[in-house]
């Protein structure tokens, strides 16, 4: 392909990708599929016996998850692009720096932390991601500042965040352990999408750089868990391996369609859509854990909702 029809591919690309129906459209389907991690997780760890005091096997399992991931959109990546990516240092840099955020340390903290917490106290938690991203594009992206609007939508998604806590402990603000390590994860989250944003296109395409960063973040979880529980301490039941099936394709639809977003877009404009992930994980949280859905969850909900819709309103113009 040519350097000038390639270039025509990636403008209609970028003006598809940054249409405001289909980011919305994208972010729905991405975050929907991440919010039903949440409950899927947790039936993941009742399926293999996984207990909340045993970290070791937690990782094993994400381990087992990500890998999967990266093994699938590899495969897809080779179909697509008809090639072996050649790793320069520069390539390797990239996969290492955005795996060993994006993956591995942002897992290590969710997956212990949903142990120790319930599907939807994680899942209103996981609110703070985009906070986290605003802030952290601000400081970046010298073409993605906060706006006041994009600042108070911010805050009133945090607002819900911090409205549920108060509610749940009698109107004392409290973080369990669960919720303070995926408070923690959310951290690792925002930042690893942000380099992830960084690092396409400067060095590798969004599909392999998904594909490559999972899978490595993927066996270091693996290894991580397996040096102390080995590497098949499970007994997978059909019930088990769907749901680890279902949750490697999870992961590997979800974040390529997220970092393609990230990558075309700028950071706020994608962002605040992470607010829905806690409106799916509450909601199927309740359905599928039968977990008790508190008349506090709607107004922490309507919060983050307002904020979306406030981040997403078109800018006034001079008449």
């Amino acid at each position: 392909m040519s350097s000038s029809s390639s270039a025509i591919t990636h403008a209609s690309e970028q003006a598809w990708l940054s249409n405001p129906m289909v980011r919305l459209t994208l972010a729905l389907i991405a975050t929907l599929l991440w919010g039903s991690a949440f409950p899927l997780v947790k039936l993941g760890y009742s399926s293999l016996a996984i207990a909340h005091n045993q970290p070791f096997m937690q990782l094993l399992f994400a381990g087992y998850r990500f890998s999967g991931a990266g093994l699938l959109l590899l495969m897809l990546s080779s179909v697509i692009y008809r090639t072996t990516w050649q790793f320069s240092f520069s390539k390797l840099r990239s996969v290492v720096k955005v795996g060993s955020t994006q993956t591995l340390a942002q897992y290590i903290f969710f997956y212990m932390g949903l142990a120790l917490a319930s599907g939807i106290s994680s899942a209103i938690v996981a609110s703070a991601a985009p906070f986290f991203q605003l802030i952290i594009a601000h400081l970046l992206f010298a073409d993605d500042r906060l706006s006041r609007r994009k600042l108070f939508s911010a805050l009133l998604g945090f607002c819900g965040i911090g409205f549920y806590h108060l509610m749940e402990h009698g109107w004392a603000f409290h973080l369990g352990i669960g919720e303070g390590l995926m408070l923690i994860a959310m951290l690792f989250s925002a930042y690893g999408n942000i380099l992830n944003k960084r690092n396409v296109s400067r060095e590798l395409p969004v599909l392999p750089l998904t594909a490559w960063q999972m899978l490595f973040g993927g066996m270091l979880l693996i290894l991580i868990g397996a040096s102390k529980v080995g590497f098949m301490p499970f007994q997978f039941s059909w019930h088990a391996s769907l749901l680890l099936l279902y949750l490697c394709g999870l992961s590997a639809s979800a974040f390529l369609i997220w970092n393609t977003l990230m990558a075309h877009n700028q950071v706020s404009k994608v962002s605040i859509f992470l607010f829905l992930i806690p409106i799916f994980g509450v909601s199927l949280s309740a359905l599928i854990l039968n977990e008790v859905l508190h008349w506090y969850v709607i107004p922490a909900l309507i919060l983050i909702i307002i904020g979306i819709i406030l981040s997403n309103r078109p800018p006034k113009t001079a008449p």
